[in-house]
């Protein structure tokens, strides 16, 4: 398997939040010098958005899928869809078959997740050839982390950030897809008492505006309220509501 199969491979857990430290910092680096791989995780950019309409009852039947069941659902999503995946967040056609693509991304994920396909990136061994230890969860354990989602159907533009609960505060992590190339954008943390904590800003370097963005804020979890992203002339990009 050459390094972009590898790579994009490894999209799904990725966007979703459910991949580790070590493999992201191996795809991360792959995707700063591959245009290509770059496009195939801006078009997954609105998978969690998806995932987030799918209800308990279709993740505990998803747990186990039936193959033909899978190739069914994603057969008639891309027979519906009548367009590429990257373009989740406009069409008409959206609300026809974004259901049926999000239940088969949630199949697909959970046969990954639970069923062992998932292979690290970077990683060429067979899969038996690794061995997995089982951890023991500390009592202590650091809550998990908390994903907010947001997309603008009008601009196209989807973004999610990650929340990590820390002793100073909350560590960030903003992944946006469809910003407009060339674009100069900044953001902020808002608290619920009105309180703006600025984030940082960047250029968007890329053609399809895929970036990801890590900051920290002084604001606890529960006193944040949302997250805006802004041109550096102030004007409203995309917020995400906690």
């Amino acid at each position: 398997m050459n390094e972009c199969a590898q790579a994009r491979a490894a999209l799904g857990v990725y966007v979703v939040g459910a991949i580790d430290a070590a493999e992201r910092g191996r795809l991360e680096a792959h995707l700063e010098t591959c245009p290509a791989c770059r496009d195939e995780l801006a078009g997954l950019a609105g998978l969690p958005a998806l995932l987030g309409r799918v209800d308990e009852t279709q993740i505990t039947q998803a747990a186990g899928p039936p193959p033909e069941l899978l190739d069914s659902l994603l057969a008639r999503a891309a027979e519906q869809r009548k367009g590429p995946l990257r373009r989740l967040a406009g069409g008409t056609g959206r609300l026809r078959w974004a259901p049926l693509a999000a239940a088969a991304c949630l199949m697909f994920l959970a046969g990954m997740l639970f069923g062992g396909l998932v292979r690290p990136f970077g990683d060429g061994r067979p899969a038996a050839e690794r061995t997995v230890t089982a951890v023991p969860r500390p009592t202590d354990a650091t809550p998990p982390a908390v994903r907010l989602a947001a997309s603008d159907p009008r601009s196209k533009i989807d973004a999610y950030v990650m929340l990590y609960d820390k002793k100073w505060g909350t560590k960030v992590e903003l992944y946006l897809a469809g910003a407009p190339r060339g674009a100069r954008c900044k953001w902020y943390a808002v608290a619920r008492d009105g309180r703006r904590d600025p984030l940082g800003s960047w250029y968007v370097a890329y053609g399809k505006g895929y970036g990801r963005y890590d900051a920290s804020t002084m604001f606890r979890r529960e006193q944040i309220f949302s997250f805006e992203i802004v041109t550096v002339q102030g004007r409203p990009i995309l917020t995400v509501r906690a």
